[in-house]
């Protein structure tokens, strides 16, 4: 059980001993992550999503799940924002926090690792629609935080352009028409694929950085709770409630445990959100999963 969660990890403190050991520099961690982004991760999902039955691979109920949980806990984490009196940068920020979790980096190889191809198969297709939500959400609620509201079209479009989700939609057409690609792409494609999660575990490893936590330590503590204890909570509840396959509640549960997306921090940037607070959630976050993952395994039905 602990194999997937040991061997993701520690991929993960790889790539941050590289970068302080000199193996690495800023612009090369940019670099590894420009090329994981844009390259190998667009082709897993392609090789992966493109050549899956959806009939078999895509469950309606578990997309459903995931997606209301993920809308939901925006909302919540906006309300606890404003009870807890944030101003609009980070209110925005702790609404996204809330909700907007790594799900390729860190669920994904877990995933892999615990329940083979055929989890990552589910995930990847969950994630397809999954990922556009999230993203979308982001940009709603930064956008609604700002005392004008100036850049929401283009950061919206910038979402749906974006290399996986560009790739994830046209997965999913492929795999609509039960696409078989060469036998040469698909060597390509696999190859690709093979050195996406690897890579990004390394890349975001060597992006992270300690942050001055003092200032913000509240409000990151309060997003990493909802994000890695009761997102996933509701989660389970409902599959479970619902009468869900073990593989299908294993997925959606840990699809849900994912720490705050490193991208989160440049989205925030980007919109005027407070960038102190949105990459202490992703420090936070992305070191107790390390725990809440684990946790998460244990509660989990056996696959």
């Amino acid at each position: 059980m602990l194999t997937g969660l040991v061997s993701t990890f520690l991929l993960l403190f790889l790539g941050f001993a590289a970068r302080r050991w000199g193996l690495v520099d800023t612009a090369a961690a940019t670099g590894l992550n420009r090329l994981v982004a844009n390259l190998a991760l667009p082709a897993l999902f392609l090789s992966t999503i493109g050549t899956s039955r959806i009939e078999k691979n895509l469950s309606p109920v578990l997309v459903g799940v995931v997606i209301g949980a993920t809308v939901l806990f925006a909302v919540v984490g906006w309300i606890a924002g404003r009870v807890g009196r944030l101003p609009g940068p980070r209110l925005g920020v702790m609404a996204q926090a809330a909700m907007r979790g790594n799900i390729v980096y860190l669920s994904f190889p877990l995933i892999l690792a615990s329940y083979g191809d055929p989890g990552l198969r589910l995930a990847a297709l969950t994630a397809s629609l999954l990922i556009p939500t999230m993203n979308v959400l982001s940009v709603l609620v930064l956008e609604l935080a700002r005392p004008q509201h100036r850049g929401m079209s283009r950061a919206l479009l910038g979402t749906l352009v974006n290399p996986m989700v560009a790739s994830a939609f046209v997965g999913l057409g492929l795999a609509a028409v039960a696409w078989h690609p060469w036998r040469w792409l698909a060597v390509t494609l696999g190859t690709l694929g093979d050195f996406a999660l690897p890579g990004a575990l390394l890349a975001l490893g060597a992006q992270l950085q300690a942050q001055r936590l003092h200032d913000v330590w509240r409000p990151a503590l309060a997003a990493a709770i909802l994000k890695l204890v009761a997102l996933p909570a509701l989660g389970l509840w409902l599959l479970t409630t619902l009468g869900r396959p073990p593989l299908e509640t294993a997925v959606g549960v840990l699809l849900l445990a994912a720490p705050d997306a490193v991208a989160s921090y440049s989205v925030a940037a980007d919109l005027g959100g407070d960038t102190d607070l949105a990459g202490a959630c992703v420090l936070v976050t992305t070191v107790a999963s390390l725990a809440t993952y684990l946790v998460w395994k244990l509660l989990l039905p056996a696959v």
